[in-house]
This record gives C-alpha cells, sequence and structure tokens, in this order.
C-alpha cells in the first residue's frame, strides 16, 4: 500500500508500508522566540509523556502541538517538491531530501492577436500579510517606464481582493490614476482570460524586497500564473527568485529582474525589438508545455513506483 500526503502544511503520520508526501511548501522558519517556545514545548511534552491523568493529558497535547517536531516526516519514503526552492527548505526544516516534481498547469488561455499591454495576474494581499504579490512595486516601474516613454504600452493589474488587504488594494488603485494603468479587482475569470491573451509582456513581482532566508513563505513557491501567461504567448519578465526563476530561462523565454530598473529595462528592451519579443513569445508557449500534466502524471507514476520498491 501507498499514502499519498497532498495536505498543505500536513505533519500527519504515514502509517502505510510506504508514503509519499507533495510538499507545496513546508511550515515557514520560526523566529528566535518561537524556538525558545518550541524547545520549552518538547521538554515539557517529554516530561508528561505516558501519565494516564485526562487533565495531564489534555495539558501535554498542548505542548505537543508546539513543540514543533519533525519526527513524522521520517515516516514517509518519499518528498516531491513543487520547485527547487521548496525542495531545499524541505531539507533544511524537516531534514529529508525531496526530489522535485513541478505541478500541472492545464492552460485555459490560447495565445489572441497580441497588443501592447503589460499584464499582471495575482490577489491583492497587503504586504503585512506576507505573501504580497508587489502590484505598487509594479506601478512605481511602469510609471518609470512611461516617464521614458512607453510607446503606447498599459498596465493591466488583475487579482482578487477581500476587506483585510483593502487598504493596500485602494492604495494601488490610487497611485494608478493618471497613467496608463487599469486595476481590476475580484474581475470574472473571463477578463483574466482575455487579458492574458492579449498581453505582449507579463510581469511578476513575488519575493522582490524580501529575505529569501528570513521569510521564504513570502516568495511565489512555483508560479502558476506565471506558467499559464507563457502558455498565452505572453512574455514573462519575473523577479529572479524562486519558482518563477526556476520556470522562466532568462533571455531564452523571458527575463529576471532584481531591481525595478531592470524590471524597466528589460521591458524596455522588448517593447523596442519586436522580433524579439515574437521568438520569446513563441518560446515561451513551449516551455509552458513541458509543465503539462501528462508529463506531471508520468514523473508522478515514477516516483510512485519508486516508493513502493
Amino acid at each position: 500500500d501507498l499514502f499519498i500526503n497532498t495536505t498543505y502544511r500536513s505533519s500527519a503520520e504515514n502509517r502505510a508500508p510506504a508514503g509519499l508526501y507533495y510538499v507545496h511548501f513546508p511550515e515557514p522558519p520560526s523566529t528566535s522566540r518561537q524556538r525558545a517556545v518550541q524547545a520549552v514545548s518538547r521538554r515539557a511534552a517529554d516530561a508528561l509523556a505516558g501519565v494516564s491523568n485526562a487533565r495531564v493529558r489534555r495539558v501535554h497535547a498542548g505542548f505537543e502541538r508546539r513543540s514543533a517536531r519533525t519526527e513524522w516526516a521520517r515516516t514517509y519514503s518519499t518528498f516531491l517538491s513543487n520547485s527547487t526552492f521548496t525542495a531545499e527548505w524541505v531539507t533544511r526544516l524537516w531534514s529529508v531530501p525531496s526530489e522535485v516534481l513541478y505541478p500541472p498547469v492545464r492552460p485555459e488561455v490560447l495565445p489572441g492577436a497580441k497588443t501592447s499591454v503589460i499584464a499582471s495576474v495575482g490577489r491583492f494581499f497587503d504586504p503585512k500579510f506576507g505573501h504580497c504579490k508587489k502590484q505598487l512595486d509594479l506601478l512605481h516601474g511602469f510609471i518609470d517606464l512611461e516617464r521614458g516613454g512607453a510607446d503606447g504600452w498599459r498596465l493591466e493589474l488583475v487579482g482578487g481582493a477581500d476587506a483585510a488587504s483593502r487598504d493596500y488594494a485602494l492604495a494601488v488603485r490610487r497611485e494608478a490614476v493618471g497613467h496608463a494603468v487599469s486595476v481590476h479587482f475580484n474581475a470574472p475569470r473571463s477578463l483574466v482570460r482575455d487579458t492574458l491573451a492579449t498581453a505582449g509582456i507579463f510581469w511578476h513581482g513575488g519575493g522582490f524586497g524580501e529575505d529569501p532566508d528570513v521569510h521564504p513563505e513570502r516568495f511565489e513557491h512555483f508560479g502558476i500564473a506565471v506558467v499559464e501567461a507563457m502558455a498565452a504567448g505572453a512574455v514573462p519578465v519575473v523577479f529572479g527568485a524562486a519558482g518563477p526563476a526556476e520556470i522562466v530561462r532568462h533571455g531564452v523565454d523571458g527575463y529576471h529582474w532584481h531591481t525595478l530598473d531592470e524590471l524597466v529595462s528589460r521591458t524596455r528592451e522588448l517593447i523596442a525589438d519586436p522580433a524579439r519579443l515574437a521568438a520569446m513569445s513563441a518560446s515561451a508557449q513551449q516551455r509552458a508545455g513541458e509543465f503539462s500534466g501528462h508529463v506531471f502524471a508520468q514523473r508522478l507514476r515514477l516516483a510512485a513506483a519508486h516508493a513502493l520498491r
């Protein structure tokens, strides 16, 4: 028998003869205060282990929840991660090796007639909640692009927004006023499809300004939206870290950037060279095909067979 766990941040033990865990991302690394709490909790849980009193057992369970043990990880025979970035953190935090199996992306958008549109698709998360898509930074980059002459190009920011991130989302909309920028909150999927189908360039900023050693959870661990944009023929210009940097081959089917100046300069190169833009668009579509459901299923079957040996 083979038990397959695909639950995000699960610490369930495998009780089958073989276990395979597909990791979206492990627990974020602890702060120094959290590590101290975990250490004290582990000692307290060990001291109370085996006590039969019901009240003490409840106290023991509380300490166990705070102890952040990783012994459960050794009950699995195989770990698969959605990117090399994630796999490295699996080893750092859980002390187990992990192979990489990129998730499947089923393209919903076929390339349409390309227009002078730069698209960015992602939820409007307030930075205080961690996983911000950096729309405000991308907007500032576009304003710099405009100042130097954007040749009629527009920026389309599309994504979900909720009440918790209202202030951030509205700040993006306010700063977009007076510029060739459209901001779409909670847009229907049809608008997302139309935007990607006609966009010539796709921007992604997840992780910009963050420290990967301190807050890896603030980075894009894979980047499904990047693959969807590439499948639609939009040339990706992505922040050069974590999942998107693995998806996009720099200089082949898109570009990596590390500063807003670099984002602007790389974009300007594409705008000024339609032949390069077209060639990279074709390459991006081909690259997106490497993340198909067929490829994923084939590799998953091989991993499952290996786990059962």
